[in-house]
């Protein structure tokens, strides 16, 4: 699980991203970008910039570069776990 913003989700669960693209009729959210998850079990859900914290192409960033560091984690523990197992 990772944070991004106001939100905590799995990224081994997520089958897209998408930011929607049909207009806020609302004055007040004018500015407001809606960031569509669609989960691999078939969920959708739609988040704003708002209350996700942060815009659609800086969700995207953080988002990629926080999988990133997850597969590095768990490459790095599986290379420790050979190495221990060699040791033996």
């Amino acid at each position: 699980m990772i944070r991004i913003g106001n939100i905590l989700i799995d990224p081994f669960d997520i089958s897209s991203i998408h930011e929607e693209l049909k207009p806020t009729t609302d004055i007040k959210f004018k500015e407001t970008q809606i960031i569509q998850i669609i989960y691999k079990n078939g969920v959708v859900k739609n988040f704003t910039s708002r209350e996700i914290g942060m815009s659609y192409s800086d969700f995207i960033e953080y988002f990629m570069k926080e999988c990133e560091k997850q597969k590095e984690n768990e490459l790095f523990k599986k290379l420790i776990a050979l190495k221990s197992l060699n040791n033996e």
